[in-house]
């Protein structure tokens, strides 16, 4: 066998092994899913009521269909429902009933009730400009051009009437301070030369 039949014999056996590869990879691939069918459990009612430290959430609580159609969207699945007090009858001798389960009250006189606290919203933030200096142009009643950066270090090159960002408005340029305009809150900032 000479050398360039054993080239072609090698060449040979690599594209049929690439070419079984390939049909068994085919196969895997367009074979059909299996689908397994998943059984539920069956939830059982637990005799023993629920612990108040008890983390599970009540299913049978939740999905219990409720008579009153005016509580859609209203009731809080998070908490647990009371369960109805009964009515008091004459013959405790004033005091309520004891009913299980349940800790007796404390006290009869009610609960103070405190008013809401007053959530009061935060400011606008400051101006984030720092006033670097100025200069004047040489022409008669010249306009000053105030030097401004901000928090990330650029540079502006600002004139009395010129909007910033499209939210902050120069509004006068001084030797030691600079005023600027916050147009969204409608309040204004006074910035000192920083040194």
């Amino acid at each position: 066998m000479s050398k360039q039949d054993r080239q072609k014999l090698s060449v040979l056996v690599i594209l049929l092994g690439v070419l079984a590869l390939t049909i068994v990879l085919g196969y895997r691939m367009n074979k059909p899913a299996v689908t397994a069918a998943v059984q539920v459990p069956e939830t059982k009612p637990s005799a023993n009521p629920p612990a108040p430290t008890d983390a599970r959430i009540r299913l049978d609580l939740i999905e219990k269909a409720e008579n009153s159609s005016d509580e859609i969207g209203k009731k809080n699945v998070f908490q647990y429902r009371q369960n109805p007090v009964p009515p008091a009858s004459g013959s405790g001798g004033g005091r309520p009933p004891v009913i299980p389960g349940q800790p007796p009250p404390v006290s009869n006189t009610p609960p103070t009730v405190q008013p809401p606290a007053v959530i009061v919203p935060p400011g606008p933030p400051p101006i984030p400009f720092k006033y670097q200096g100025y200069a004047n142009e040489d022409v008669p009643g010249g306009q000053m051009t105030a030097f401004l950066t901000d928090e990330t270090s650029h540079h502006y090159n600002v004139s009395v009437g010129e909007i910033l960002m499209g939210k902050y408005r120069v509004t006068q340029i001084a030797a030691n301070s600079v005023e600027i305009e916050d147009i969204d809150n409608d309040r204004r900032q006074r910035l000192p030369l920083t040194k």
